[in-house]
């Protein structure tokens, strides 16, 4: 993805101040420039540091969703685009492990990484070439945890998310 945005700058204090206020505003409302797609960003590292008086302030941003997305699409033969199967992936990585690490801590997963997770399988198995004989029986399982979410029992949740660790094992497996 590479698509980290990297800021490095040196501040005095009202100055750090300022920065401080701007970055706040900018994940509330959005920000431009040096700060854009800050409101929807997945990672976000400050450090600052003290340097004979002068503040070095580094921020790293990975944005979310459009600012990332475009770089990482490949286009269709129908004039539409789709993420690149390596981007789809890491996407989907993220979000299984948020779904597993909590169902495994018998908590409700948050429901934006299962709706998520879930286009994203229903998009991944539309991909030829990467473990096609093992499409049906992820979707079943897909299926089997989209209804344990619908229903909101934490168990079947459990047992879904487990039956897509085997099946995500056995392609990756032989794909990986």
């Amino acid at each position: 993805m590479g698509s980290s945005i990297k800021l490095r700058k040196y501040v005095d204090r009202q100055g750090l101040a300022a920065f401080l206020r701007e970055l706040a505003d900018a994940v509330e409302n959005g920000g431009s420039d040096e700060l854009a797609c800050l409101d929807g960003f997945q990672e976000l590292k400050l450090g600052v540091k003290d340097e004979f008086g002068q503040l070095k302030v580094k921020a790293k941003i990975k944005p979310a969703g459009a600012c990332e997305e475009s770089e990482g699409e490949e286009p269709l033969a129908d004039g539409t685009t789709r993420p690149k199967y390596k981007t789809l992936k890491k996407r989907m990585k993220t979000s299984f492990n948020v779904l597993v690490k909590t169902l495994h801590e018998g908590l409700v997963p948050p429901r934006e990484a299962a709706d998520a997770f879930l286009a994203d399988a229903a998009l991944m198995v539309t991909y030829p070439g990467y473990g096609d004989e093992y499409y049906e029986s992820f979707s079943r399982a897909c299926a089997a945890f989209a209804a344990a979410c619908e229903s909101g029992d934490v168990p079947a949740m459990h047992q879904a998310i487990d039956a897509l660790v085997h099946e995500k094992s056995r392609c990756h497996a032989k794909y990986d």
